[in-house]
């Protein structure tokens, strides 16, 4: 992990969030301490082939009315 001072931080800010871009961790010293560890935004993985929900138009009975959002989190989870 690389480490960077605040001087970097602030006059290098672009470079810095490019090396974030490209999935790198930075560790940021003020004054010779550590005081923070910047770690770039992991990206939502698309679910699995094998996820149900992914399939779960295949397990709706024909002729029904659709269910609204709220519908379904009252069938799962309860609430209204």
């Amino acid at each position: 992990m690389k480490t960077i001072t605040m001087l970097d931080l602030r006059l290098r800010s672009r470079e810095m969030i490019k090396r974030l871009e490209r999935g790198e961790p930075l560790r940021l010293t003020y004054r010779r301490k550590r005081i923070a560890t910047l770690v770039p935004e992991s990206k939502p993985r698309p679910p699995a082939v094998d996820d149900p929900i992914r399939n779960l138009h295949k397990l709706a009975e024909p002729g029904l009315p659709p269910m609204s959002n709220e519908d379904i989190d009252q069938l799962l989870y309860g609430e209204p």
